[in-house]
């Protein structure tokens, strides 16, 4: 049987993940995946039977090493992000955009101030 081929998606998360690796990010495990409900244009959610389950989250994180800086890959986006406190009120955003835009990833890991 024919081993399947990475599609679009899968190829581009790698190479940002290499890209990230490449700048001296580390593994920091991923965020929390749940599933949930979210309305569509045919079923809109109502009560607790509408919409359609989505599988959200499951994003591979890295922090960049003897910095506060982290980043989050999926299938869809890239966010790279600063933190400095406790909760969502401590993280501040540096840059978010679509996965397959690697040359605006590279951009900004080289604008990334290193410690």
């Amino acid at each position: 049987m024919e081993a399947k081929q990475p599609g679009r998606a899968e190829q581009s998360m790698a190479a940002a993940i290499d890209a990230l690796l490449d700048a001296g990010f580390a593994p920091d495990g991923q965020t929390r995946e749940e599933i949930v409900r979210i309305p569509t244009k045919s079923s809109p959610v109502y009560g607790r039977s509408g919409g359609e389950l989505a599988k959200l989250g499951g994003r591979q994180r890295f922090a960049l090493i003897n910095t506060n800086i982290k980043a989050t890959v999926g299938k869809r986006t890239v966010a790279v992000y600063r933190v400095e406190g406790e909760g969502l009120a401590g993280v501040s955003g540096i840059a978010s955009f679509d996965t397959s835009d690697i040359e605006r990833l590279r951009d900004v890991i080289a604008s990334l101030p290193r410690h």
